[in-house]
């Protein structure tokens, strides 16, 4: 997603995204606002976000998204005196306009690396719960119920150690 009040900025993000096959743009926003909306209706991975746009700037739409659905953040503007307070708020890199292609790629191959560090992470998180969900519904009975010789009971599963059947 592109979040830029200039739209030379947004068109120049959109053409260095659209040479790389793993990337898609869902969207670009000229202002704070509808990044907020857009950011929350499309919940992109990564966002080529402004600093100084009018109203909401690029630290207010962060500001205004849940916390615990941030996306990966690329700051892009013309100031470096944000610099700091982007890193504060764990953006990824931080672009100064006018930039160049090969330091554009940079910045997104580092916003790639952190994605896939992440989503190996989310993996793991919920393999190990699907195990634990596994492990606490097992199937592994504590006792089995017997017919033998008209008789019917219970035997506890540690108690066997030989199960064999004849006929039917």
């Amino acid at each position: 997603m592109i979040v830029d009040d200039e739209p030379l900025a947004r068109r120049r993000i959109r053409k260095l995204l659209a040479r790389d096959a793993d990337v898609e743009t869902v969207c670009d926003c000229a202002d704070g606002y509808e990044a907020v909306a857009a950011i929350g209706e499309h919940a992109p991975d990564l966002v080529f976000l402004d600093v100084q746009m009018p109203e909401v700037d690029g630290f207010g739409v962060l500001e205004r998204l849940d916390a615990e659905r941030l996306p990966f953040v690329i700051f892009v503007t013309a100031y470096d005196q944000y610099a700091l307070r982007a890193f504060e708020v764990s953006a990824v890199d931080y672009l100064l306009k006018p930039f160049d292609r090969k330091r554009f790629t940079q910045a997104l191959q580092r916003a790639k690396a952190r994605l896939a560090t992440e989503r190996g992470s989310e993996l793991n998180q919920r393999t190990l719960a699907l195990l634990e969900e596994i492990k606490a519904r097992s199937n592994h009975l504590e006792r089995l119920f017997i017919k033998s010789g008209g008789r019917a009971f219970f035997l506890k599963s540690e108690e066997i150690n030989w199960i064999e059947a004849e006929g039917k």
